[in-house]
């Protein structure tokens, strides 16, 4: 049985400090996503999770019977936009933009993905089951600060990424990608962690 340690190899980009902010340059890599629109606590949102993770354990249990190869599923990331920057400061959550995605190992294909996206939908229970899509993702140059706390309470977290960046000499691109560890179903809301990235570009 051959082992891929995701989590040993990718330690840089899933790792981060809370208390000071860091520039770093993330590689291209290969994702399972699925894109949504509205409030993260709603139903659409929960079965985007459900339908991701069916795929990434379908996938990982294929490779490893069929394949001989073992690898972790990685954990849950989200890109978040909306078409007014307002709605997330204001509570319109049903007007968020998000995709939510699982990084792979190179080893996995397209192929594979279509494969475990056809064998999930025949037995899927989720009823508006999403459009689950293999995507190489390349984020490029970005600065990260690990948040630890409720969700509710990154604000602060992020206006400092934002006041790192600018002072560095860089400015904001791309999309607010949030990285999150732990189940916050069964850890305290003070100690869940979410490393928090922003893509940069040179001011």
């Amino acid at each position: 049985m051959k082992t891929i340690d995701l989590k040993k190899s990718l330690k840089p980009f899933y790792t981060a400090s809370a208390s000071k902010p860091a520039i770093i340059d993330v590689p291209a890599l290969k994702t399972l996503m699925v894109d949504g629109t509205g409030d993260p606590n709603g139903p659409a949102f929960q079965e985007a999770v459900g339908s991701l993770y069916s795929v990434a354990y379908t996938l990982k249990f294929t490779f490893k019977k069929e394949k001989a190869i073992d690898y972790p599923v990685m954990a849950l990331e989200g890109l978040w936009c909306a078409d007014d920057p307002s709605v997330f400061v204001n509570g319109k959550r049903d007007e968020w933009k998000w995709t939510i995605f699982i990084v792979l190992p190179g080893v996995v294909t397209r192929k594979d993905v279509a494969e475990a996206v056809a064998a999930v939908k025949k037995k899927a229970k989720f009823p508006r089951f999403p459009e689950v899509r293999f995507e190489k993702f390349a984020e490029g140059q970005a600065a990260q600060v690990m948040h630890i706390g409720p969700y509710a309470a990154e604000g602060p977290t992020i206006e400092r990424l934002h006041k790192f960046i600018a002072a560095e000499g860089y400015r904001l691109r791309g999309r607010h990608h949030e990285i999150y560890f732990g189940d916050p179903r069964r850890s305290a809301p003070e100690k869940l962690k979410t490393l928090i990235r922003q893509p940069v570009e040179p001011a």
